[in-house]
């Protein structure tokens, strides 16, 4: 009886550690998206925003453009530009596009996995429901696996 009672305790707390690392991380990394300042829209579905001297376009693409990818960031003859699929949720959405403006500015993360989940955990509070949604998107997607199995640095 004691024992299952000390094994439960050790699993809180282990989950409780997690949980709150997760919430420690997402808040520290979601500072670096949290001065963005929304500038304009345009009628092309192409969104401004600004930070620190900098602009960032978020361009809504089809699917077919981008896909197996829900979003992308790139520099593009010195402009930042994320592209986000369109065909994706409303929450999804949102959480894409805070998650590739972070990669837009994310300068200290030298992996392909420490940016992915450091762009991630940032935009998590932006959308925590986009945030779930792109996590089962992605795991019932056998050509999303496949592309982030198959990924190089």
């Amino acid at each position: 009886m004691i024992f299952k009672f000390v094994i439960i305790l050790i699993v809180l707390i282990f989950l409780f550690l997690i949980v709150s690392g997760f919430v420690f991380v997402a808040t520290r990394e979601s500072k670096n998206i949290s001065n963005l300042r929304f500038v304009q829209m345009s009628p092309n579905e192409m969104h401004v925003y600004y930070s620190q001297n900098n602009f960032y376009t978020v361009q809504y693409v089809p699917k077919k453009q981008i896909a197996p990818l829900f979003g992308e960031a790139r520099n593009e003859f010195g402009n930042e530009i994320a592209l986000v699929r369109n065909d994706l949720p409303k929450d999804m959405i949102k959480f894409v596009t805070y998650h590739e403006l972070y990669h837009l500015q994310d300068i200290k993360h030298k992996t392909k996995f420490s940016r992915e989940i450091n762009a991630s955990l940032a935009a998590a509070p932006y959308s925590f429901i986009g945030f779930i949604e792109t996590i089962f998107m992605t795991v019932v997607n056998f050509n999303r696996i496949k592309y982030y199995l198959n990924f190089n640095e």
